[in-house]
């Protein structure tokens, strides 16, 4: 089937003429400043979790681990080779905030996000009922809204927190290496290696992390596509729909990567572009396997 796609290029570039569409624009500037005026209130109300770095001159002897206290606990990390401590500290006050600020938020992010990427994909099969408005209508039904949060629950919540349990390795070597090379005096083969293994292995979580992502991604835009679906038929729908492709999916999306990074290092900011840019085209590709595996055309096209 990989033969009968149309090429990387001709997918992305009816993904950027698609997101011209004057809806896509509108729709996406309304989810991007919502997104970043919830990351505002996030740092306003506290429910964001701060580190830092500190000398290890002030923490003298203490060791690497976790301390409680009356009012939470610290994480700290021991780098004594580059004379720093990552210090986390956090309260039970600002975990309570954390949860209930970004399961606040999660709930009412989640439908809009949904509502756009419905926009979205109705303007690449060519509707004529594409607005703005429509976008809250998963607010306003309570199945619509219970599906749009379970799909995004998935996506955001459960591939993170399997991408943080696939770190856990490399956070090991990256403990070893730092507890057994106290200064340049004792870095020695085995530092080395253990370094380059713990940094291989960060990269290998990080790498699983966007392939979890990208495995369960055909669901929110199977949701998007089929409203009416229940949500088991989206699920097994939406994982049908990249049969045969996966890999190739994986690659294509691998090749916004830097893209998403803009986003990450801008906050958000970039995401005007970056999320019509590439949920469009990862949209696009689905319809284009679908096409193929039904003996379609190769040239990508709006319905």
């Amino acid at each position: 089937m990989k033969q009968n796609l149309p090429t990387r290029r001709e997918m992305k570039f009816l993904a950027k003429r698609l997101m011209m569409h004057p809806i896509c624009m509108r729709v996406t500037l309304l989810l991007v400043c919502v997104q970043l005026a919830f990351y505002g209130l996030r740092v306003f109300c506290g429910g964001t979790l701060t580190y830092g770095l500190a000398k290890l001159s002030e923490y003298g002897d203490t060791a690497s681990g976790i301390y409680f206290n009356a009012e939470g606990f610290s994480i700290l990390f021991r780098m004594d080779l580059t004379q720093t401590v990552l210090a986390i500290p956090v309260t039970y006050h600002q975990i309570l905030v954390f949860l209930l600020v970004n399961a606040l938020f999660f709930v009412l992010l989640a439908p809009l996000r949904l509502g756009a990427m419905e926009q979205y994909w109705g303007g690449l099969r060519g509707s004529t009922q594409l607005s703005v408005f429509r976008v809250f209508q998963w607010f306003r039904q309570p199945k619509r809204l219970g599906k749009a949060v379970a799909v995004e629950f998935v996506l955001s919540i459960l591939v993170r927190l399997a991408g943080i349990v696939a770190t856990i390795p490399s956070l090991y070597l990256f403990y070893v290496f730092y507890t057994n090379t106290p200064s340049a005096d004792a870095y020695t083969t085995l530092s080395s290696l253990t370094q380059m293994g713990a940094t291989l292995l960060a990269v290998a979580a990080a790498l699983f992390t966007f392939w979890l992502h990208s495995v369960f991604l055909p669901v929110r835009y199977c949701l998007c596509a089929h409203p009416e679906y229940s949500l088991g038929q989206t699920f097994r729908r939406g994982l049908q729909s990249a049969k045969g492709v996966r890999g190739a999916f994986f690659r294509f999306r691998l090749s916004y990567i830097l893209w998403f990074a803009a986003s990450q290092l801008t906050y958000g900011a970039m995401d005007l572009f970056v999320t019509p840019y590439s949920s469009l085209g990862g949209m696009v590709f689905l319809q284009e396997a679908a096409r193929a595996r039904q003996g379609g055309t190769q040239t990508p096209q709006a319905s």
